[in-house]
């Protein structure tokens, strides 16, 4: 898994395929590639169209295809709000209103969204009169959803106001997403060691665990827990 690094402007940016990307937040890569990157189609009236991506990428100056860790935590809301069926009208629109009130370039992850991201998302679905979100209880399921706490525990703001880190396993700080630790890839925090170097060396010495935290002079714990965060990103 992963891409070769072709560009030093990645350094300490992050650096993810979109098939990376997919895995880690659930996704699929080619809804990534549609967010990111634009995608061409044809509009109602059968004419050639263009949509264009939902914000430019950390990456889109350079000649790597993929995305960035502010990009990654940030499609992490996308992807949580199209999971409820919020159509890319609304969210397009609630991502526009929000970096304008918030000054932020990433507003979905920023704190400010939090407290203020359901009365933004509420006047986006008043203006664009999405019939779709008329039910009150969905409304409140992509509030408490997407809105709320969940998707942002485990993730470190700097002063900013920006992704610094992410903890992807709950209540746990074994596992890290850091952009300036190997290139942003998914470690063993406290060891510098990539979970998917853990995993294949597990494969390689037929499961045995043990054996691989010996090679590694990692803790059991510490292996069990690349184990478990990459049998859960692992591809469908």
């Amino acid at each position: 898994m992963g891409i070769p690094v072709q560009s030093q402007s990645a350094f300490g940016v992050g650096v993810y395929s979109f098939a990376d990307a997919a895995r880690f937040i659930g996704a699929k890569p080619r809804e990534l590639r549609r967010w990111a990157l634009g995608y061409s189609h044809k509009s109602r009236n059968g004419d050639a169209a263009f949509s264009s991506p939902l914000w430019q990428t950390q990456l889109a100056s350079t000649d790597i295809e993929g995305v960035g860790f502010k990009d990654l935590i940030e499609l992490r809301f996308v992807h949580a709000f199209r999971d409820e069926g919020v159509s890319m009208q609304v969210i397009r629109r609630t991502l526009q209103v929000a970096r304008d009130r918030f000054s932020a370039p990433y507003p979905f992850t920023c704190k400010r969204f939090r407290t203020d991201g359901k009365r933004i998302f509420m006047e986006v679905v008043e203006e664009t009169g999405d019939e779709s979100l008329v039910d009150v209880e969905r409304q409140q399921n992509v509030i408490q959803k997407v809105i709320g706490p969940s998707l942002r525990e485990g993730v470190e703001l700097d002063m900013q106001g920006e992704a610094a880190r992410w903890f992807p396993l709950r209540g746990s700080r074994a596992i890290v997403f850091d952009p300036a630790r190997k290139f942003g890839q998914p470690i063993l925090a406290e060891f510098d060691v990539p979970t998917i170097a853990i995993v294949d060396a597990v494969r390689a010495e037929d499961g045995n665990e043990r054996r691989v935290a010996k090679l590694y002079d990692l803790p059991l714990a510490a292996v069990r827990k690349a184990v478990e965060f990459e049998s859960r990103v692992a591809p469908a």
